[in-house]
C-alpha cells in the first residue's frame, strides 16, 4: 500500500505512515502531490515534465514513500517491521478521531518505544476530551505536533514536505532552522486560515440548521392545527345541530330556553374562533365584512371581564359615528382576547383596563413614517387598550413581537398571544403600535383601515327558507366519515319529512346510488373521505349517470384551498363545517328549488 509503487525505495528519513480510516487517503495524496508539482506555465504535471533544452524527460521531485494503516494495531506492526528492516519511518500522521474511547497516550508512547526519534502529528482532536492537555500528558516532547482540526490532503502533503526536509538540511543547522521555522510558520498560518474558514462554515451551517428546525416546527404546528380544527368542526356541527333541534322544539321552562340560547351563542363563538384560527394558519381571511369595532367590543364585554377577572376593572368608551372596518368579526374578537391575556398577566394584583375607539386621518407618507414603520396615508379606526400593569423595559418592548424569543425565558420577550394578534391585524391591512413605561402601564393601539361608511352592517337573515310541498318527502343521500355528523344531519332532515340514506365513504355511497338513483333528489357529501376517493370524484360519477341531481359539498377547512377547479359557493353548493340546523335546511331547500327549475 504505497503512494507510488514505481519509485525506488527512498531514504529512511523520507518514509511516512498515515493512520486513518479513510480508504482513499493514499489516492488523494498522490493527486495532491501531482497538482502541487505542476508546471505553472504549461499546466503539465511534474510527473510528466520534460526537459525542454535536451528534449529528455526531466525527473520530477520524488514524492515521499507513504504507507497507510486503518487502525493502531496495524500501525504498530508496520513500525516494528520497518525498524527490523532498517527502513524506519520518519513521520507518522494520526487521525485523532480513531482514538475516541481509547488510551491514546499509551498508543503514542508505544510508537516511541519502537522508534525513539519518530515524529508524530496528531490531528482532528477537537472531539477528544481535554484535547488541550494532550501534549502535557505526553510530556511535551519536541517530536509531537497536535492540531485541533482535521487535515485535508493538501495540508498533509505540505506538512510531509516540511517535516521531511528537516533531516536533509542537517549539515546546515542555521539555514535548516530558519527554513524549518519559516515553513512551520507558513503551515501554521495556513492551518489557522483553514480553521477560521471551517469555524465560519460551521457557524453558518448551525444557523441554517436552526432556521430549518424552526420552519419544520412551524409546519408541524400548522398541520396539527389543521387536524384539530377538522375535529372541532365535526364536533361543533353535532352540537349546533342538536341545539338547533332543541331550540326549534320550544319546549321546557323559560330558564331552559335561556340556557339553550346561551349554549348556542357560546357554540357560535367557538365556531367563529375555530374558523378564524384556520384562516390565520393559512394566511387568509374567512368572511371579511363591514364591521363596527364598537359592536364587537360591546358584544364581548361580559366575556372580557371573565377573562380578566374581577380584580381588574374595565372602562369602555367609543367616539360616536365611527366608520366600519372591513374585517372578520371573529378575527377581531380573537385579537382583543390575545391582548387581554397579556394585560391580565401584567396586573396579577389587580388594576384597570381602558378600551376606547376613535378615528384618525393620516394625511401623507411623511406623517405615516413619523407614526409607525407600517403606517400609510388614509382613514383608520383606532382601538386603544391601556392598562395600569407593570409595563415593559425598552429591551422587552423591542422583543415583544420576536418569534425567535419564544423558546427562551418569558422576560426576554416573544409573547405568543401578541405575535398572533399582530399577524391578525396585518391580515386586515393594519398595524399595532405599542408604548410602555415601567411600573406605569402599557398602551396598545390597533390601526385598521376604515370602510368609509358609518352605516351598521346588515345581519343576514337566519330564518328557514320556505319549502314547497314537492320537496317535503325527498330522498337525500348523506356521505360523511364521521358517525356523529351523519346522525345529526339524518335527525334534522328526517324531522322535516325527508327520507335519508347515509354512507360513510364514496364506495358505500356509490352502491346506494346505483340502487336508489331513481328516487335520490339530493346528495350531500364531505369532500375529504377515507379510501382515496374524494367528494369531487363521487360527484363526477353521479353526474355521469344523472346530470340533474344537485350535489352539496361539506368541508371542515377553507374552501379556496382545495385543489379542484370546481367553483364552491357558500349557501348554494358548499356548506362549511361547522354548521347549524338552519344553515343545513336552508341549503337543502335552495338546492331542491334550483333542481326543480331545471
Amino acid at each position: 500500500m504505497y503512494l507510488n509503487t514505481t519509485q525506488h525505495s527512498l531514504s529512511t528519513t523520507n518514509r511516512v505512515l498515515i493512520v486513518s480510516e479513510e480508504k482513499t487517503i493514499l489516492e488523494d495524496l498522490r493527486l495532491t502531490h501531482a497538482l502541487q508539482t505542476m508546471e505553472p506555465s504549461s499546466g503539465t504535471s511534474a510527473l510528466a515534465a520534460v526537459d525542454k533544452p535536451s528534449g529528455r524527460a526531466r525527473q520530477p521531485a520524488a514524492p515521499p514513500d507513504v504507507c497507510s494503516s486503518s487502525n493502531e494495531k496495524e500501525a504498530l506492526a508496520l513500525l516494528e517491521s520497518a525498524v527490523h528492516e532498517q527502513r524506519s519511518f520518519s513521520l507518522v500522521i494520526v487521525d485523532g478521531r480513531m482514538f475516541h474511547g481509547k488510551d491514546y497516550c499509551q498508543i503514542i508512547q508505544r510508537m516511541w518505544q519502537i522508534q525513539r526519534d519518530l515524529q508524530v502529528v496528531l490531528h482532528a482532536v477537537s472531539q477528544m476530551e481535554s484535547f488541550e492537555q494532550i501534549a502535557l500528558q505526553l510530556g511535551s516532547p519536541h517530536q509531537l505536533l497536535v492540531l485541533k482540526f482535521r487535515l485535508v490532503p493538501f495540508e498533509i502533503t505540505q506538512l510531509i514536505r516540511t517535516l521531511a526536509a528537516r533531516p536533509a538540511a542537517g549539515n546546515k543547522p542555521s539555514l535548516r532552522d530558519l527554513n524549518l521555522d519559516a515553513q512551520l510558520l507558513e503551515t501554521t498560518s495556513r492551518l489557522e486560515d483553514v480553521s477560521n474558514r471551517l469555524r465560519l462554515e460551521q457557524d453558518h451551517r448551525k444557523q441554517l440548521e436552526d432556521q430549518l428546525c424552526k420552519a419544520q416546527r412551524g409546519e408541524t404546528v400548522g398541520r396539527f392545527a389543521d387536524s384539530m380544527a377538522h375535529f372541532f368542526s365535526n364536533y361543533l356541527t353535532v352540537i349546533q345541530g342538536h341545539l338547533g333541534v332543541a331550540m326549534s322544539a320550544q319546549s321546557g321552562s323559560p330558564s331552559d330556553c335561556l340556557s339553550l340560547d346561551e349554549l348556542f351563542v357560546a357554540t357560535k363563538h367557538a365556531t367563529d374562533i375555530t374558523s378564524q384560527f384556520v384562516a390565520f394558519n393559512r394566511r387568509e381571511y374567512l368572511h371579511p365584512q363591514p364591521t363596527h369595532l364598537g359592536d364587537v367590543i360591546a358584544s364581548q364585554a361580559a366575556l372580557f371581564q371573565k377573562v380578566l377577572g374581577e380584580h381588574i376593572a374595565i372602562q369602555i368608551s367609543h367616539k360616536p359615528d365611527l366608520p366600519a372596518v372591513m374585517a372578520d368579526p371573529a378575527c377581531l374578537e380573537q385579537t382583543i382576547f390575545s391582548l387581554l391575556l397579556h394585560t391580565r398577566d401584567t396586573m396579577p394584583a389587580g388594576g384597570r383596563l381602558m378600551i376606547h375607539t376613535r378615528q384618525m386621518h393620516i394625511a401623507d407618507a411623511s406623517a405615516a413614517r413619523q407614526m409607525h414603520a407600517e403606517a400609510r396615508p388614509g382613514d383608520f379606526v383606532v382601538m386603544v387598550l391601556s392598562d395600569t400593569g407593570k409595563g415593559m423595559t425598552a429591551a422587552e418592548l423591542a422583543n415583544l413581537f420576536d418569534a425567535s424569543k419564544l423558546s427562551r425565558d418569558e422576560d426576554s420577550g416573544g409573547n405568543f398571544s401578541l405575535i398572533l394578534a399582530q399577524g391578525m391585524v396585518r391580515l386586515h391591512g393594519g398595524w399595532i403600535n405599542v408604548t410602555s413605561v415601567p411600573e406605569v402601564g402599557t398602551e396598545f393601539s390597533i390601526y385598521l383601515p376604515a370602510c368609509g361608511s358609518t352605516q351598521a352592517p346588515v345581519t343576514p337573515d337566519k330564518k328557514l327558507l320556505e319549502s314547497t310541498s314537492d320537496n317535503e318527502s325527498s330522498t337525500i343521500l348523506i356521505v360523511d366519515d364521521e358517525d356523529s355528523v351523519r346522525q345529526v344531519m339524518e335527525y334534522v332532515l328526517t324531522s322535516q319529512g325527508h327520507r335519508v340514506l347515509i354512507a360513510s365513504d364514496a364506495k358505500e355511497a356509490w352502491v346506494l346510488w346505483r340502487k336508489h338513483a331513481s328516487i335520490i333528489k339530493l346528495v350531500i357529501t364531505d369532500i375529504m373521505m377515507p379510501g382515496g376517493t374524494s367528494g369531487f370524484d363521487l360527484e363526477k360519477a353521479i353526474k355521469d349517470t344523472d346530470p340533474t341531481v344537485p350535489v352539496v359539498f361539506t368541508y371542515g377547512y377553507c374552501s379556496n384551498k382545495l385543489s379542484n377547479t370546481k367553483e364552491l359557493i357558500a349557501g348554494e353548493n358548499f356548506l362549511s363545517k361547522p354548521f347549524g340546523m338552519v344553515q343545513l335546511l336552508n341549503i337543502v331547500s335552495s338546492a331542491m328549488l334550483s333542481s326543480a327549475r331545471l
